[in-house]
């Protein structure tokens, strides 16, 4: 079975959501953290924009989830450790966009097989999200 219908199985929809879900977490912590460490306007512009796109698509991670009648983990995804270790704010962002090239092409993959409207609706609206803070950084 191929990686995209993998994902549109029960089983795979819900793993799916689990590890946005925590890819999400460790996105708004990071770009929360790194706000805090930065001077720069035009960096901290940024990195507002992606810590309340990291949070908003929580919301709608979530909204899913509870759709799904999915029980929420409440783990923060390994992207947050290597993201703070990486010292230098320039590379950082650099990093944390490939993190949101990972969850564009997750959604991207799973999209196409999504029978239920109401998810299809809110991870299209995370996937406009990050494609938003993909083309701003």
């Amino acid at each position: 079975m191929s990686e995209q219908n993998m994902l549109n199985t029960a089983e795979g929809e819900a793993q799916l959501l689990q590890d946005l879900l925590s890819a999400e977490r460790a996105g708004a912590k990071v770009a929360g953290e790194s706000l805090q460490q930065c001077n720069d306007p035009t960096q901290q512009k940024l990195l507002e924009q992606i810590r309340q796109g990291e949070v908003d698509s929580c919301r709608l991670v979530l909204n899913c989830m509870n759709h799904l009648n999915i029980e929420p983990n409440r783990e923060t995804g390994a992207f947050y450790g290597k993201a703070m270790a990486i010292e230098s704010l320039d590379e950082r962002l650099t990093f944390v966009d490939r993190g949101q090239q990972w969850v564009i092409r997750k959604l991207r993959e799973y999209l196409p097989g999504c029978n239920d409207d109401f998810i299809r609706t809110e991870l299209e609206k995370m996937l406009k999200i990050h494609e938003i803070n993909s083309q701003a950084a």
